[in-house]
């Protein structure tokens, strides 16, 4: 899995994903700092990224464009945590096809369907 972080997201997220193991990417080296949602969202798709963002609007665009992509609902300070005790979830969700993962601090909501699993299935 690849990942593309957003500038709205801590550090600390890119700095665990690239612990575990994945190929991840910030923004911030792909494209401009002030860089606009459809262009983020462009180079996401065109190169099979799966988008880690806080800003709404950007998991909207993602969402109707079909870009796979986990937005986060949490504080930022707990970003790294929250994905860390997700993330087989989130894989899962993201390897049987769904477009979208929302992480809040319970729950996680996949795909369109808007089911909540536990993070801890």
């Amino acid at each position: 899995m690849r990942w593309l972080v957003d500038n709205n997201v801590p550090r600390g997220v890119t700095t665990l994903l690239l612990d575990l193991g994945y190929e991840v990417t910030e923004v911030r080296q792909a494209l401009a700092d002030n860089a606009a949602d459809s262009a983020v969202a462009a180079y996401a798709s065109a190169e099979s990224f799966v988008l880690v963002t806080h800003d709404r609007g950007l998991a909207r665009r993602c969402l109707l464009a079909a870009i796979p992509h986990l937005w986060l609902r949490t504080p930022e300070p707990q970003d790294e945590d929250r994905i860390r005790e997700a993330l087989p979830a989130i894989e899962e969700a993201f390897a049987h096809g769904s477009i979208r993962v929302v992480a809040s601090r319970r729950t996680l909501t996949i795909g369109r369907d808007e089911r909540q699993v536990s993070p801890d299935r």
